[in-house]
């Protein structure tokens, strides 16, 4: 058994989405031990699994490498009618299907709280950006942290745009959009966690606000999505709240990135 430990922020959105799809994608891999662990410290997140880290991040791409948009009801043939984002699937090739941009408190008429982009963009052309941007893992140990410019995140990740937002001001507006650092890697991972393995709109507490667990006992891999959720019972955790930043700003798609999530308990 390899431990793996992974600098990962438990008050970043994207990061807390990217563990979650880091154990699920270790419990499919065909080295795969019931025996398997996951939990979070102060300031990292820890696996205990058969696979190498190399060989995590390489599972990791080629799963993330084969994500796509599926658009569903609400385009034609003729495409002179567009499927709204809550119309459509992520799917990989190895046929997980999900959409995180549903929105279960209005049946998919309205925006999920995880649709964060305005009109001018939607799924498939965030996916073409990030895939595009994606290094190969070959044992890279940095893999997961590959940095790359534009206007191409799901604004779960609050280390990106933040400079322009607080100002209260899209970066596209400042100009300065193209120059935008983002995370690949982390951003095709924090979808694939939000899509297929982490189930998240059961952390909604509201329409506007989140709450999630991170937990600091090792638990089975299998079990990673309820102790996010805090449905798991006998586990000491660490729980937060977060709300895009709609809150501040008014709710119009460009402001609605996530910042830091607060401790709550």
């Amino acid at each position: 058994m390899h431990k793996i430990s992974l600098p990962l922020d438990e008050r970043n959105l994207a990061h807390v989405l990217t563990a979650l799809a880091l154990a699920g994608i270790a419990d499919g891999m065909e080295d795969a031990n019931p025996a398997s662990r996951c939990w979070w410290t102060e300031d990292e997140f820890k696996l205990l699994i058969p696979a190498t880290q190399s060989a995590l991040f390489k599972a990791a791409h080629d799963l993330v490498q084969g994500i796509r948009w599926v658009e569903g009801i609400g385009c034609n043939e003729k495409r002179d009618i567009k499927a709204a984002p809550h119309h459509g699937l992520f799917t990989t090739a190895t046929a997980q299907l999900g959409n995180p941009l549903i929105s279960f408190h209005d049946q998919g008429i309205t925006s999920s709280i995880f649709k964060t982009f305005s009109g001018q963009l939607n799924p498939a052309k965030l996916l073409s950006k990030q895939l595009a941007a994606l290094k190969p893992a070959d044992g890279h140990p940095d893999w997961l942290f590959q940095s790359g410019q534009g206007v191409a995140g799901w604004k779960f990740d609050c280390r990106v745009s933040g400079h322009a937002y607080d100002q209260g001001y899209s970066a596209n507006e400042e100009g300065s959009g193209d120059l935008t650092p983002f995370y690949p890697a982390i951003e095709l991972l924090s979808i694939a966690g939000a899509a297929f393995f982490a189930g998240p709109h059961v952390w909604l507490t509201d329409e506007d606000t989140l709450s999630y667990c991170v937990w600091q006992h090792p638990i089975s891999l299998p079990l990673a999505p309820l102790a996010a959720a805090a449905l798991l019972d006998g586990i000491d955790g660490r729980h937060y709240k977060l709300a895009t930043r709609g809150n501040a700003y008014g709710k119009g798609a460009a402001y609605r990135h996530f910042p830091e999530a607060n401790l709550i308990s």
